[in-house]
């Protein structure tokens, strides 16, 4: 049985990201879009011209009967439309952060129990084939119980938002649009991928906050993260004020360690390196349609499986705790406890 979906926000990540994955499933059709953008109707027009194009949300899911709705728009909007889509009876696919508010979470997570509807964040950058091997690798114990990760992401700037001009207009710099800098950017990213690999629940955050390039933003260029579990350590460091674009993973174990830089897996173990280079660099683009393919596939088996709240929420559920003891860290100065469990078991 096929799935009619609406897309709300429909910018860069939606236009070249999500839209080509769609187009490869025959089980899944569009049928409306909507974006505040009035620009945005002709490109509409354009790549789905069988599809019904709303300048207002409310007008949609008013007007259309849909399975399921994707929103790609800043996330400061998450929290209204998700619940607004729930409440009509549409399954939700989310662009991170999904909410950047525990208050807003629990009511998302009532909601999707209540009318039995599936919420899925977009965790896409499981899906790199340069982090699908080094979780491979580790599953298959290439460097034993992981004792240590270090994830660093470097930047030069902000990335760019539709409809960003010389005077203005990035939403990602927005506190009340965005939630926060690049902590809430890239850190989303980093914390389900760091918490994978871990194997384990963090139990801790340390964070420092700065603006080491951009000081006259109202959000940070810079966040240091430390996350205690209970067997290991990991140091997380983002910035936008980089001399060049870059990524890079570094995993001790006690068997070995494992090395990723942007396009290459070096894996030394026993005094010997073993090199696994990729066709694409971490750091290259933003959109990455093959990616989001594997998260449309991950969606429907949750929609089709009835399980509510399902994994994806609650991996979701670990990301803002450990975005929110980051903020408190930064505030006090001090270590920040998480809790014990996120997400309530609301069935």
């Amino acid at each position: 049985m096929g799935l009619r979906g609406a897309i709300i926000g429909f910018g860069n990540i939606a236009v070249n990201g999500h839209l080509p994955a769609y187009r490869e499933r025959p089980d899944i059709e569009i049928t409306a879009v909507m974006d505040a953008l009035p620009a945005t109707g002709e490109v509409c027009r354009r790549v789905l011209p069988q599809s019904t194009f709303y300048s207002d949300a409310d007008a949609l899911l008013a007007s259309e009967t849909v399975d399921f709705v994707d929103i790609a728009t800043p996330p400061g909007t998450h929290a209204g439309l998700i619940c607004r889509a729930l409440e009509n009876g549409a399954h939700v696919l989310c662009e991170k952060p999904l909410v950047t508010d525990d208050d807003d979470l629990q009511k998302v997570a009532r909601l999707a129990s209540e009318h039995r509807r599936t919420v899925f964040t977009v965790h896409n950058w499981r899906h790199a084939p340069i982090y699908r091997e080094i979780s491979r690798l580790l599953a298959e114990g290439a460097v034993g119980d992981v004792h240590s990760i270090s994830y660093e992401v470097i930047r030069t700037r902000p990335s760019v938002a539709v409809g960003e001009t010389d005077a203005g207009g990035n939403w990602r710099l927005d506190p009340q649009m965005a939630g926060g800098g690049i902590l809430v950017d890239h850190g989303w990213h980093a914390f389900y991928m760091v918490n994978q690999w871990a194997g384990d629940t963090p139990r801790w955050v340390r964070c420092r906050l700065e603006n080491r390039k951009y000081d006259r933003i109202p959000v940070e260029d810079t966040a240091t993260v430390e996350i205690g579990y209970p067997r290991m350590r990991a140091r997380i460091f983002f910035t936008w004020a980089g001399d060049r674009r870059r990524n890079r993973v570094i995993i001790e174990g006690q068997r070995g360690v494992l090395t990723a830089n942007d396009d290459v897996i070096v894996l030394t173990r026993d005094g010997q390196s073993r090199r696994y280079r990729f066709s694409e660099a971490l750091s290259q683009g933003s959109h990455h349609p093959e990616w989001y393919g594997f998260i449309v596939d991950e969606f429907v088996g949750e929609v089709r499986s009835g399980n509510v709240p399902g994994r994806n929420l609650a991996e979701a559920a670990w990301c803002l705790a450990l975005l929110d003891a980051c903020r408190r860290a930064h505030r006090s100065g001090e270590r920040q406890a998480l809790p014990e469990s996120v997400l309530e078991e609301i069935r």
